[in-house]
């Protein structure tokens, strides 16, 4: 299930293409260069793309020729991105044959580089065209009802993240018979990255990476398991019951030793593990108090490490507090975490981390602070969300909120954006520079535009528009939050989402990897999922299919557009209270608008927030 996760997670990124060219283009891109090997991408890249190739019915190989350099210092994010456009494409556009990768040495760049080719036997692309693909908004059909869908962005962006990374994209290909697209890299960028990929090309005493289909020109690699030995001496021998246990997750043992060295002093048992399945492993075996995770480790890394707590009932109550030299605060928010510290970090940095730590263990009632200056708007919040186990705290002001802040801790803050003086926007701004991680759900009765949409979303993805049905919204939105980190595991059921179990839904969207990533989150949540690829399916789906109680429709699709699929569907009595919740990459003005007027009953836009989009199933299931 976590393979299925990150895939759909990583291509559903993608998605939000305009913001990420948009920051190329004005020179905010920020790169993290760190050694990658070859071999583990050229995995993992196998690993996510697989069941794309057998779905298909198209043959998939990977070969690493035996020149290839077996490290590079790149940015591994921005370089899986481009690889996931390339690849993407080249399955998108081939109904039969072969989509092949192929990693070798690359002499055009000066101190050496890395050449991938990904060939496909494809539509190919026609001469006049193989320049236009890597502008903006250029596709070798832009017609509206393209046969395979589309923004017309990624080659654009993958060409200048490519040339971000020192590299470049180029193409040649054949009209009816296929592309091969050739990205190439430097080994590094500089002389101390030359350094740092010799370094990590040394031979190192253990493995770390979790066994995965063979991959042609790389050696077999034994699957990753957890330890059996003690990674330090910790203290698992010494814990007594009542003893509050912090585990700490880092490989990296130096570093570990002066987190375990902090963990004592504050009175706490410590237990250290090297790895992800260890740390795991311990987590459910000690069951501790709380936990210091980093992301970068051999085998499961700490997203994967983070999801799986989450996921179980047996541990998601536990608080996990990220250290990692990688900046994702809003990734680790997102993922439930309490916290994030970017290495190298301080003596004061870590005893703060341990503070939250505790204070999100603590045995107590939730605190959730409200920030409206309408009383009448705060008084139905309180009455909304307040119960025995949640606090409810008030401030007619940013300011105040501020000042409150400065003197308590909360789990989640509520917040309109209308504020006298220092506006909701400012707000979430200070807050983030304050270097807060509490969850805030924007609670606003204004339409956001796009410009301000993206504003919040750099700090939030709990957008509720105050309206007919948006304190359902609002009560799910205050609840995912502290349901994340503190409920305590015998305040969860076996099936936490057993409320969707049996109800039937229709997906619609042309993309495949949209369909696949979405229909496994839906379907393990227990819905019956039923599949169409553009408008017409979807009419014929609803015609077998007459019991279907909600349906989530893609916009831009080939054939049938969702826009005349939802009109079409509208003009069928027995559907016409069918709730149409409508799925668009596109976030311009008039959009959602659109899509009402269309037929549909709600609106989301990509990159999907699932735990937003179960939201507002619940409730129009409900109502239904």
């Amino acid at each position: 299930m976590s393979i299925i996760h990150d895939s759909g997670a990583n291509l559903l990124r993608l998605i939000n293409e305009i913001l990420d060219l948009s920051k190329v283009e004005a020179g905010k891109m920020e790169l993290v260069r760190e050694p990658l090997r070859v071999a583990d991408f050229a995995r993992r890249m196998e690993r996510n793309f697989r069941h794309m190739a057998d779905e298909k019915g198209l043959a998939f190989t990977i070969d690493v020729a035996p020149d290839a350099p077996p490290v590079i210092v790149t940015d591994d994010g921005k370089l899986e991105q481009i690889t996931n456009n390339l690849l993407g494409n080249a399955f998108k556009f081939t109904a039969s044959g072969s989509v092949t990768v192929a990693f070798t040495a690359c002499a055009d760049l000066a101190g050496g580089g890395l050449a991938i080719e990904v060939t496909d036997s494809g539509i190919g692309i026609p001469p006049h065209k193989l320049d236009a693909i890597f502008e903006a908004f250029e596709q070798v059909d832009a017609s509206t009802r393209r046969q395979y869908g589309g923004t017309g962005l990624g080659l654009a962006i993958s060409r200048r993240l490519a040339m971000l990374l020192g590299g470049d994209v180029t193409v040649r290909s054949t009209e009816g018979a296929g592309s091969t697209f050739r990205l190439i890299l430097p080994v590094a960028a500089d002389a101390e990255g030359q350094a740092a990929a010799r370094e990590a090309s040394a031979p190192k005493p253990r493995t770390a990476v979790p066994a995965a289909p063979p991959i042609a020109g790389t050696p077999e690699r034994p699957a990753y398991t957890a330890r059996t030995q003690p990674f330090l001496a910790d203290d698992r021998s010494l814990i007594a019951s009542g003893d509050k246990v912090v585990l700490i997750v880092e490989d990296d043992a130096a570093f570990c030793r002066s987190l375990m060295g902090i963990v004592r002093r504050k009175g706490y048992r410590v237990v250290a593990a090297g790895d992800g399945e260890t740390g795991l492993a311990f987590a459910r075996t000690y069951n501790p108090t709380g936990i210091l995770l980093d992301v970068m480790l051999p085998g499961m890394d700490g997203w994967q490490v983070i999801e799986a707590l989450k996921k179980d009932p047996a541990t998601r109550h536990i608080p996990v507090h990220f250290v990692s030299a990688l900046e994702e605060a809003p990734r680790a928010r997102e993922a439930g975490a309490v916290g994030f510290l970017t290495k190298p970090v301080s003596q004061a940095d870590l005893n703060g981390a341990m503070e939250r730590l505790m204070h999100f263990a603590a045995d107590r009632r939730r605190q959730v602070l409200v920030v409206d200056d309408d009383p009448t708007a705060r008084f139905s919040v309180r009455k909304l969300v307040a119960s025995a186990s949640i606090e409810i705290h008030e401030a007619e002001s940013a300011e105040d909120a501020l000042a409150f802040l400065g003197q308590h801790e909360v789990d989640c803050i509520v917040l309109d954006l209308g504020l006298p003086g220092m506006s909701g926007f400012q707000f979430v701004e200070e807050l983030a520079a304050r270097g807060s991680i509490v969850p805030v759900v924007i609670y606003s009765a204004r339409d956001l535009t796009p410009e301000e949409s993206l504003r919040l979303r750099a700090y939030t993805d709990s957008i509720v528009i105050k309206g007919a049905r948006s304190p359902e919204r609002l009560l799910d939105e205050v609840s995912l939050f502290l349901h994340s980190v503190r409920h305590a595991p015998d305040a969860i059921p076996a099936e936490p989402d057993g409320d969707l179990a049996g109800r039937r839904l229709l997906l619609v969207d042309d993309d495949m990897r949209n369909i696949f990533a979405l229909s496994k989150v839906l379907r393990g949540k227990g819905i019956n999922v039923i599949l169409a690829s553009d408008g017409t399916k979807a009419l014929a789906q609803l015609a077998d299919h007459p019991d279907t109680e909600i349906v989530l429709m893609d916009i831009m699709m080939p054939v049938m557009d969702g826009y005349e699929a939802m009109g079409e569907i509208r003009k069928n009595p027995a559907f016409a209270k069918l709730p149409i919740i409508a799925l668009t990459a596109k976030a311009m003005t008039g959009d959602r608008e659109k899509c009402i007027a269309a037929g549909a009953s709600d609106y989301l836009s990509k990159p999907i927030d699932v735990p937003k989009l179960l939201s507002m199933i619940r409730v129009w299931l409900a109502r239904s």
